[in-house]
């Protein structure tokens, strides 16, 4: 007989199910959901299910088929079709419209003991094959038992398996839990001693971290151990219960561009001791629209951009980036004609339009997140002088060579900034001279992100050096201010 049949005869002769035995035995996918299979590949008959007789005179027994003691029946296949079927026919399922799925499995921790018990076993039994030393020497049970169902719902579903489709929650309890898993006390009371002093400590029992950090073969005392917790687990007439189901909509991510035509708009809603300051933001406008397509609440969704515009300011040219955070959504897609539905209703506010809305992949966040500072911002400023605009100022203005500034953090901000001094590369300036008014000034220039446009043009009473003022030597101040173009390639055009 060989080394696996041993080791497999012997898990059988102490009530393992054959699935928990092929998870001793490091079984892939494929051997989860055919065992059959799984087991004739390593030339063990799946009929071997009689102990060994110590006399060869008298017939083996016959191994009597109770609760699994290594995964309490959860690979019951009766169990499995009661799953399915639940799920099939659950009302609250049948409110997504998620092309695919994904699950969590939330299992008792009494698994865990039931796996030490068994590895401990299994050390003294075959000393050859599993270590105290090693990682644990299974394939877990939650992973084996993902692995067979997440195949059979793609079956049952007729839905892919996705990271980012609905999750299904399978929830599982087993009575004598709490009395097996506090045996562990006995087994280290110092341990258990040390959590309830610990204030930091959570309120269960033990953790599933703590416990694999404690508990093994190595840092047990064995014998200890065997005074209180049975080795290989006792056989159980009640094993596993299926206790709740639920389901959770993805996380989905939307994002476009918007510009902002009002200049008496906040991007997000604007509200100072409970007050509301504006009647509406460009974040509320988009998630009036957006949030009842996905079934979320409009105050759910999360709103972030590459940088933002004062109240006063237009964002115009191609837009500025956004993306909308859509937690719980009961869909996972967006048609074309949906989004161009959205962009049109947006668009009806008269005060923000939107374009090119589409999914996509949290992993694209970071053109949002990361490297802010790194990107060029393009505005266009209306200045005013005290008198007409001479040809001295335009050419002091004028310049295509990048300076640095020091911008402390403005007053009209320093209620919700820290005060701190911010350098800030201003990469040109270009300044026209306004027909109708001679004391009007066009400003257009490009700026390193995060740097206030307002300050350098009047200097915030010298808080920003150098500043136009500064520059030019005389008093100025911005009367309109516009964002034209923001360097960011992302995302990508559509509907043009």
């Amino acid at each position: 007989m060989t080394e696996e049949s041993e080791i497999y005869t012997y898990l059988r002769s102490v009530s393992c199910c054959r699935t928990c035995c092929l998870r001793f035995l490091n079984g892939r996918a494929e051997d989860f959901l055919n065992v059959e299979d799984g087991l004739r590949k390593r030339s063990i008959s799946p009929s071997i299910t009689d102990l060994p007789s110590d006399d060869d005179c008298n017939p083996p027994k016959r191994i009597r088929e109770n609760v699994c003691v290594a995964c309490l029946g959860v690979f019951d296949s009766g169990l499995m079709e009661t799953l399915l079927d639940q799920i099939r026919s659950s009302s609250d399922f049948k409110q997504y419209q998620c092309q695919g799925f994904t699950s969590s499995i939330f299992l008792p921790i009494v698994f865990h003991l039931r796996q030490l018990s068994l590895w401990i076993a299994l050390v003294e039994k075959f000393p050859a094959r599993f270590s105290k030393d090693s990682s644990p020497p299974d394939v877990t049970v939650k992973d084996a038992f993902k692995m067979v169902l997440n195949r059979k719902l793609e079956e049952a579903l007729g839905k892919p398996f996705s990271v980012n489709g609905i999750a299904i929650n399978i929830l599982f309890k087993y009575a004598k839990e709490d009395e097996e898993i506090r045996l562990l006390e006995k087994v280290k009371p110092g341990l258990f001693a040390n959590r309830k002093a610990n204030k930091h400590c959570r309120k269960e029992f033990i953790t599933r971290n703590a416990f694999e950090k404690n508990f093994t073969p190595s840092s047990v005392n064995v014998d200890q151990y065997r005074k209180h917790i049975s080795v290989p687990p006792m056989v159980q007439d009640d094993g596993i219960l299926l206790e709740k189901i639920s389901f959770t909509g993805p996380t989905i991510f939307l994002a476009g561009r918007y510009n902002k035509i009002s200049r008496e708009l906040s991007q997000t809603p604007w509200v100072i001791d409970g007050k509301r300051k504006m009647e509406n933001s460009v974040q509320e406008i988009m998630t009036s629209v957006i949030g009842p397509y996905f079934g979320v609440p409009e105050d759910s969704l999360i709103f972030s951009s590459s940088g933002r515009e004062d109240v006063d300011v237009r964002c115009l040219g191609e837009g500025r980036p956004f993306v909308l955070e859509i937690p719980g959504a009961f869909k996972d897609f967006l048609e074309e004609s949906a989004a161009a539905e959205m962009e049109k209703a947006i668009d009806k506010s008269k005060q923000i339009s939107v374009k090119d809305l589409q999914l996509v992949d949290r992993e694209e966040l970071t053109h949002i997140k990361h490297g802010e500072e790194d990107k060029r911002k393009f505005y266009r400023a209306l200045c005013v002088l005290d008198r007409p605009v001479s040809l001295e100022v335009l050419k002091a203005l004028n310049t295509e060579e990048p300076f640095v500034i020091e911008q402390w953090t403005p007053l009209r901000v320093l209620h919700r900034r820290p005060l701190l001094p911010r350098p800030r590369t201003i990469h040109s300036v270009k300044a026209m001279a306004c027909q109708n008014n001679e004391r009007a000034i066009v400003i257009d220039v490009v700026t390193q992100a995060g740097t206030y446009i307002k300050e350098l043009v009047h200097g915030d009473f010298g808080r920003t050096k150098p500043s136009f003022m500064s520059i030019i030597g005389q008093p100025i101040d911005i009367h309109a201010l516009d964002v034209m173009a923001i360097d960011l390639d992302w995302p990508k055009r559509l509907r043009r």
